[in-house]
């Protein structure tokens, strides 16, 4: 029987470390081939581990300084969902968005399941994006 908890924290440390080391390959390393993953601006899927790499290359680029921090984690057998800021300054282009220097701090929240490898399935992203883009000032 899988030990969903002690998984789900082996995981979600790991993601979270692969983030705070500014390593796109290793946030991606967590995702299957067919792995889900969605904005949930976006009714979109995007399939596979590339881009979920793009998308870490593109907020460490923005933000080169970029820390991820977990504020809470909730755990439901293989589901689990994470409350998280992310904080930088904006000294690459960002979401299109040439630098401004500007120091930002937006929270999300991303809900997620996973294999009992440990493998994110399916992961679904909801970020404050009205903070971010008045923080950058657009």
């Amino acid at each position: 029987m899988t030990d969903w908890n002690d998984l789900t924290w082996r995981v979600s440390d790991a993601t979270y470390d692969a983030w705070n080391a500014h390593d796109p390959d290793a946030v991606a390393a967590w995702f299957t081939e067919d792995a889900r993953v969605r904005d949930s601006t976006s009714d979109q899927w995007e399939i596979g581990p590339g881009p979920v790499r793009d998308r870490a290359v593109m907020l460490c680029g923005g933000m080169p300084d970029l820390t991820l921090t977990r504020q809470v984690l909730v755990i439901d057998g293989p589901r689990h969902a994470d409350r998280w800021v992310m904080e930088g300054t904006h000294t690459g282009e960002l979401l299109g968005i040439a630098p401004t220097g500007a120091r930002v701090r937006i929270e999300g929240a991303t809900f997620t399941t996973i294999d009992e490898d440990g493998m994110v399935i399916e992961d679904v992203h909801h970020v404050d994006y009205a903070t971010l883009f008045r923080q950058l000032g657009v």
